[in-house]
């Protein structure tokens, strides 16, 4: 695979893994660190991410809008308050989406890495006032 100026944007960065199915929550994990990213979780709860959060916010975050039977709008909220950038990864049309998690980028379910390294690079790269 090609490195291109993205990796040398993403290489070093903390990017918080949220999501509940384990096998998808993995797959992002490899790829994040294949890119010299350090994952914080990945963690499936709610409650998990805000803890993670509240101890060291990561420079930016992927989250799974629906996790097990909470979602992940608290944090969301969370990261915009400590002005951190994050993308929304689902299989849910945006037309589901609410509060925070409504403005922030989109992404569809499975992962496409290509995809998946341009957004979270653009998210980095334009800092906290990204979706906004």
């Amino acid at each position: 695979m090609t490195k291109d100026v993205h990796h040398h944007a993403l290489s070093g960065r903390r990017i918080l893994v949220v999501e509940d199915e384990r096998l998808i929550a993995l797959d992002i994990q490899d790829i994040l660190e294949g890119w010299g990213c350090t994952v914080l979780g990945p963690v499936a709860t709610t409650t998990a991410a805000l803890g993670l959060i509240e101890r060291d916010c990561p420079d930016a975050a992927i989250l799974d809008v629906h996790l097990n039977d909470e979602t992940s709008e608290p944090v969301g909220d969370a990261l915009r308050a400590c002005q951190r950038p994050f993308l929304v990864m689902t299989a849910y049309q945006p037309r589901h989406l609410t509060g925070v998690l409504r403005d922030a980028p989109l992404l569809s379910k499975p992962v496409d890495e290509k995809k998946l390294r341009r957004e979270l690079s653009a998210l980095l790269e334009g800092g906290a006032d990204h979706g906004s």
